[in-house]
């Protein structure tokens, strides 16, 4: 017997068929753009497979997509950042509770390494929540993390933009070259590629439904 599935399967359904459905329209890039920006509060749909999705059913508007994803993720640090900053002054008092005499020098050395760690964290995937609480935390000013998060974030999505545009031609030529750790790459990269060309399928799909 098989379990029906739950409310957040059934939302995750849903919005991804919307969005093969209405993907290459140029109004979807912005209203996806304006939902991203609560993935920094609440743990939603990662504005990464929204990147990915648009940027292959859209390729002509690849940059466009790419820096307004990247300021939506700047917006949603900056807002978050700014609420947690009023919980400043709890924060170095927990910290000397916690830590003594230490805790406002680790929250100096915090603030010193703020800027740059962020642009690191936000490189990766998802959004660097707990990094972003965390520096706003210690002092750091919301501008500069929203800053480093738009940083950190374009060099993530124009990286994945690249992929999308340069990976395809090239995989064919790489297949079966090379030692142990270059054959791995080459079947993420066989795999990335085919899941572009799914997404193309399952839209083409969608449309011919309708």
């Amino acid at each position: 017997m098989h379990s029906s599935p739950s409310l957040f399967q059934r939302l995750f359904q849903w919005v991804e068929t919307a969005l093969l459905r209405h993907g290459s329209e140029p109004k979807t890039i912005f209203l996806l753009a304006v939902f991203s920006v609560l993935d920094g509060f609440l743990p939603m749909l990662p504005a990464e497979m929204f990147v990915l999705a648009l940027c292959v059913l859209q390729p002509q508007k690849g940059k466009v997509i790419v820096v307004v994803f990247a300021l939506a993720s700047a917006l949603s640090a900056l807002l978050l950042a700014l609420g947690m900053g009023t919980l400043t002054a709890s924060a170095e008092s927990l910290s000397q509770k916690l830590m003594g005499s230490q805790g406002p020098q680790v929250l100096a050395m915090l603030r010193d390494s703020g800027p740059v760690s962020m642009v690191f964290f936000s490189v990766f995937p998802d959004s660097p929540r707990s990094a972003i609480a965390l520096f706003a935390l210690s002092g750091v000013s919301p501008e500069s993390i929203c800053t480093m998060v738009f940083i950190g974030k374009l060099m993530l999505y124009t990286g994945l933009l690249f992929l999308i545009h340069h990976l395809p031609s090239r995989v064919g030529r790489w297949r079966g070259v090379g030692p142990f750790w270059v054959r791995w790459l080459q079947r993420r990269a066989s795999r990335f590629v085919a899941y572009c060309r799914r997404i193309r399928w399952r839209a083409r799909c969608l449309h011919q439904g309708t």
